[in-house]
């Protein structure tokens, strides 16, 4: 997943937009977006939307309320009655919220064959989160990745954020370490200023020259950019061809490392180059 796009839960309309999209994800949000007042109005609505209409290649989440409040609970247990493939558990901060939510998915969630089990992303947005990220990515087999939330937490921290979030940048490279060490995806926080798109091209940029996997996003506009940006691009792809075929060739005459255009690689070259066309057959980019 590149691109994983916020949509309000109590807007059919958007939902339904939002389905022939390019997003390469969808999070039905039943938190934020979402006044206290239409909160099960907007349960309602997504579970019913779920139980109606294939996403067909999507990926598709629903963001639960915290699961200390009154909506939480009865949001997973509404929403895995459905057979959503995955949950966003917002402002984690235990890992009982993850064994809490595990079970609720594995009991209501039918399986049909050839499909991918379902999923739990944990999003954080405390400080208490950040600590305690890699324990989260550890607490069940259903945890697939790590959402750093840039808002809540810069709230929560009391820092004043310049264009670039340099002052996140520790807390940032936290969430990412702790999904790098458990082998799970990282995925950065959305960049708000909608009409904004070359912040939204330099900031993507960024989250993904540090590591990232992909992004959310709250504007169809953004989509687009999102997905070229965490593509690997032509060179990109063909240098990593080279590498492949350099090593290759290499390891046929029983050698593990090569000189490659004036420089040694070796098998770790290779598994990354390996990692990056991958990522280019599942992007469409080869």
């Amino acid at each position: 997943m590149r691109s994983l796009l916020y949509v309000p839960g109590i807007s059919e309309r958007m939902i339904l937009k939002a389905h022939d999209s390019s997003a390469d994800a969808l999070i039905f949000d039943l938190e934020d977006s979402i006044a206290s007042e239409q909160k099960i109005e907007a349960r309602t609505t997504v579970a019913g939307i779920l139980r109606e209409i294939d996403f067909g290649d999507k990926e598709v989440f629903v963001r639960i309320n915290p699961l200390n409040t009154v909506w939480g609970l009865e949001d997973a247990r509404a929403v895995a009655a459905t057979g959503v493939p995955g949950i966003v558990i917002p402002k984690i901060e235990s890992v009982d919220e993850v064994t809490t939510i595990a079970p609720i998915l594995k009991s209501r969630y039918r399986q049909a064959e050839g499909e991918e089990p379902n999923k739990i992303l944990c999003l954080i947005e405390t400080p208490r989160g950040v600590w305690a990220s890699r324990e989260f990515a550890e607490a069940s087999e259903l945890v697939v990745g790590l959402v750093f939330g840039a808002a809540d937490l810069a709230r929560d921290l009391g820092c004043l954020l310049s264009e670039d979030e340099a002052e996140l940048l520790y807390a940032r490279s936290q969430v990412l370490l702790a999904a790098r060490a458990t082998g799970v995806k990282a995925y950065d926080s959305p960049h708000f200023a909608i009409a904004d798109l070359e912040g939204l091209r330099r900031r993507s940029k960024a989250a993904r020259n540090l590591g990232y996997d992909g992004k959310t996003i709250i504007h169809p506009s953004h989509i687009e950019i999102v997905n070229e940006v965490f593509a690997p691009t032509a060179e990109q792809i063909a240098d990593a061809q080279r590498v492949v075929d350099a090593l290759e060739a290499a390891q046929a005459e029983g050698r593990g490392v090569v000189s490659l255009e004036g420089k040694m690689v070796d098998q770790v070259h290779l598994s990354a180059a390996k990692k990056l066309l991958k990522q280019a057959r599942k992007s469409g980019a080869a």
